[in-house]
């Protein structure tokens, strides 16, 4: 478990150190028009809510399994993988980042050939329950166990074509968030020059904004 957070620690402290340079220079999205709006609220799905923790990280490594939820994406470059992440035990609640500046969704699994994987995508500026088009996303990539960390370091790389968030039902705080996006350029390695192109990408999350 230790181990785990301390990857998980160093994964967003990437995530979030590319987000903040890249913030000024990123322009606010475009609202989703009404008929384009979400359908009507979903039910939540099992998930296990923890009592918060104190320190000043807590917000940034916690990850509650929410139950809900998929990551499908292409790897091409220094991994080569066609990932469909869609078992309960791949999917970390999603929170709003420790800036407020958007929100963080965290998956964890392993590609088909049994390569353990972490990845973060940084979304934002997105504001709570909101839809949009063209939301930029940061991007890391973290291939455990062999300490490889890939990130976009930017918010000009990868793309949110469509997102939205539905209400779920009897919170005010959760939503069901659904996206499709794309990255035009790699996340490079922290180490080498090693990269990791995610030319697609389908998320699933439920984000709750109260963590």
């Amino acid at each position: 478990m230790h181990s785990l957070t301390l990857r998980v620690a160093l994964a967003v402290m990437v995530a979030h150190h590319a987000c903040t340079e890249a913030a000024n220079a990123v322009p606010a999205p475009q609202t989703v028009g009404a008929d384009q709006a979400p359908k009507p609220a979903v039910q939540p799905g099992s998930h296990t809510d923890g009592a918060p923790s104190s320190g000043p990280d807590t917000r940034a490594v916690r990850c509650q399994p929410s139950g809900v939820g998929y990551l499908k994406a292409r790897l091409q470059g220094a991994i080569d993988a066609q990932l469909d992440w869609s078992n309960p035990d791949h999917q970390c609640t999603g929170a709003p980042r420790p800036d407020g500046n958007g929100l963080r969704l965290i998956y964890r699994g392993a590609t088909p050939t049994g390569t353990p994987l972490l990845l973060v995508f940084g979304i934002g500026p997105l504001q709570a329950g909101s839809s949009a088009r063209n939301v930029p996303v940061n991007l890391t990539v973290v291939r455990e166990g062999g300490g490889d960390f890939y990130a976009t370091r930017g918010a000009d790389k990868c793309m949110l074509d469509t997102v939205q968030q539905v209400p779920v039902l009897g919170s005010q705080q959760r939503y069901h968030l659904m996206g499709r996006g794309y990255c035009v350029q790699p996340a490079r390695s922290i180490r080498d020059d090693g990269a990791v192109l995610l030319s697609r990408f389908d998320v699933e999350a439920i984000v709750d904004y109260a963590l």
